[in-house]
């Protein structure tokens, strides 16, 4: 098997990894446009990490802290200026900062698998919380619309 390649972003520009309400034909895509974010292509997750419904709420969390039943986590792939991340991205996400008691979502940076034997690093919004409804084919676009990929088109 041959060695993968890194795609590195533009100077001033990050690669957002959207896994739920983000993604190509989900309700909050249009937050991508806000946030100056094009869409560059669809990945996996290199690591497993738990992918949940949060609580009650009808919105998907990541944990990176548990992986009981992880596998990767198919995302869209955006790129975005830095301000774009810190604007648009955060405001939807709740994301304070890490260390903020008061974010909702943190924001870390994983290891995305894209197609062609390449990868990325990608800012990925999670919450390190075990949740009782997980999502095991790692895909909550699949998890929410058994047709999501015939009606994209794909």
């Amino acid at each position: 098997m041959s060695e993968r390649k890194e795609i590195t972003n533009n100077a001033g520009k990050v690669f957002v990894a959207t896994y739920g309400s983000l993604r190509r034909g989900m309700h909050n895509f249009g937050v991508n446009q806000r946030g100056g974010g094009k869409y560059f292509g669809t990945g996996q997750t290199r690591e497993n990490f738990n992918l949940y419904r949060y609580g009650g709420a009808y919105f998907p969390s990541v944990s990176l802290k548990h992986d009981s039943h992880g596998v990767p986590v198919v995302v869209d792939v955006f790129e975005a200026p830095e301000t774009g991340l810190t604007g648009a991205y955060d405001g939807l996400e709740g994301h304070r900062g890490n260390d903020n008691p008061h974010t909702f979502y943190k924001r870390t940076q994983v290891v995305v698998d894209m197609p062609n034997n390449y990868f990325l690093k990608a800012y990925i919004y999670h919450i390190d919380e075990e949740q009782n409804e997980p999502v095991l084919t790692g895909d909550w676009c699949l998890h929410h619309n058994e047709n999501y990929y015939k009606e994209m088109g794909e």
